[in-house]
């Protein structure tokens, strides 16, 4: 069928032809996939306290409650990198491609510092996953979302590359839009869990 045959057909005009909106399947398709992440990680939050619960002792083994400077530290830095991403979600709307970049650029080193730190501290704990059930499920919380800030800062990457290869523009837009809805996801999501890992051991 030819391309004037399909855009006289009934109904054929009535798709857009570029969805850059809420309207786009791949919008929610990422809020669909934030729901299950957000079950996945109120399902170790739950386990966490379960665990706490049923314990003589917590930390278990006699393991020292967690330090908050380099955790605090590290937090700042995540929650920081909010800023630039929304920047860099902003300036696109405005077919600003420079800005775009920049802020990209900014998320993705303040995503991979919160990496660096998160490893510096857990390899200097005396105890790993298998020392105990603390150390199995602290491990896991932290090692599951750290994997999520891998796998962001790795779409953050591709996002710039198809930046520098022009493709994103004030009207196509949607990719860009989508990282950063995912990575503020990321970045909110470890509110509760730093609750979780760290200040829980001071507040109760």
């Amino acid at each position: 069928m030819s391309v004037e045959a399909q855009r006289t057909r009934p109904g054929a005009m009535d798709l857009p032809l570029n969805a850059n909106d809420q309207s786009a399947p791949l919008w929610w398709g990422m809020i669909l996939l934030i729901l299950i992440e957000v079950v996945l990680f109120t399902g170790l939050i739950v386990s966490y306290f379960y665990l706490r619960f049923y314990a003589p002792e917590w930390p278990l083994g006699g393991i020292s409650r967690p330090d908050l400077l380099l955790p605090s530290i590290s937090a700042v830095l995540l929650f920081a990198s909010s800023a630039p991403m929304y920047w860099a979600d902003s300036s696109i709307k405005k077919g600003n491609v420079r800005n775009l970049k920049i802020g990209l650029i900014l998320s993705l080193l303040l995503g991979i510092a919160f990496l660096v730190l998160k490893g510096i501290e857990y390899f200097g704990y005396d105890y790993n996953w298998a020392t105990n059930a603390y150390g199995s499920i602290t491990w896991t919380i932290a090692g599951f979302h750290s994997a999520h800030v891998i796998s962001v800062c790795l779409k953050v990457a591709v996002v710039f590359t198809a930046a520098t290869a022009g493709y994103f523009s004030e009207e196509r837009n949607l990719g860009v839009r989508i990282n950063g809805l995912y990575w503020h996801f990321v970045v909110v999501i470890w509110v509760p869990l730093f609750f979780t890992l760290y200040l829980s051991h001071y507040v109760f």
